[in-house]
Parts: structure tokens; sequence; C-alpha cells
């Protein structure tokens, strides 16, 4: 296997494992920004909902760009940071978005509406300390 090879099959694993993500966003009035949400995943690509009132998409709208981690809070444990370039998908989306993720996790629902949301990843860091 090759590095590249065994770097994609960690990032694999550790998305299809986790259910959430933070992710830190800057540009609006609540900058910088961390929201804690849950994410699927179709292949190195995520996919979330939004809160359409919320100050992450409102940072969003003014820049796309951010940084996530994905963790079971466990520094022992394999877990993922990240750069991004957000797109924010149109509203026709939700449906398939959310299916996903109910897919994911068929308790998952939201209580407000939301904004689909697709996350490109420009650079991965998989760490743990068990990999020192």
């Amino acid at each position: 296997m090759t590095p590249e090879t065994e770097i994609k099959s960690a990032i694999l694993n550790i998305l299809s494992e986790n259910n959430a993500i933070s992710l830190a966003t800057t540009g609006g009035e609540y900058s910088p920004w961390i929201l804690g949400a849950y994410f699927a995943s179709d292949d190195l690509t995520i996919y979330l909902l939004l809160e359409q009132s919320g100050k992450t998409l409102a940072n969003l709208k003014q820049n796309p760009k951010g940084a996530l981690m994905i963790s079971q809070n466990d520094a022992m444990k394999d877990f993922l940071q990240a750069q991004f370039e957000a797109t924010l998908l149109p509203a026709s989306d939700e449906d398939r978005v959310r299916q996903m993720l109910v897919a994911k996790m068929p308790w998952y629902q939201t209580y407000t509406p939301c904004a689909p949301v697709r996350l490109d990843v420009s650079k991965w860091f998989v760490s743990s300390l068990a990999r020192q």
C-alpha cells in the first residue's frame, strides 16, 4: 500500500466511524466562530445541513474557506484536521443531503430551517499520538 493510499484509507475510515464535525469559520459578525454539527460524506467530500439563521452559515457567505476537525476527543485515536472551501448548495439539494445524513444516522433530524452545504477539502491532516 502506498503512503497516499494508506492516508486516504485512514481518512475514509475516520469519516465513516464518526458522526460529528467541528467547523471553524470567519467572515461575519461572529468571527471567528466554531460550530459542532453532524455530517455525511461521499468519498472525500463532506455534506451537512447548517441552520439558515446561524453564525456559521453567515460566516461562510462572507468567506467560504474554513477549517474542520473530526475527532473522538481522544488524542490516542486517529483524528482529522483539514482546510476546506464551502459551497452553499441550492435549496433543492436539501432533501438529498438530509437523506445522506439519515442513512448514516437514522435518528438525525433538524428543528430549524437548514441550508445544504458541501465542503471540499484542500488539505487533510491525519493525526494521533499513537502514530508518533
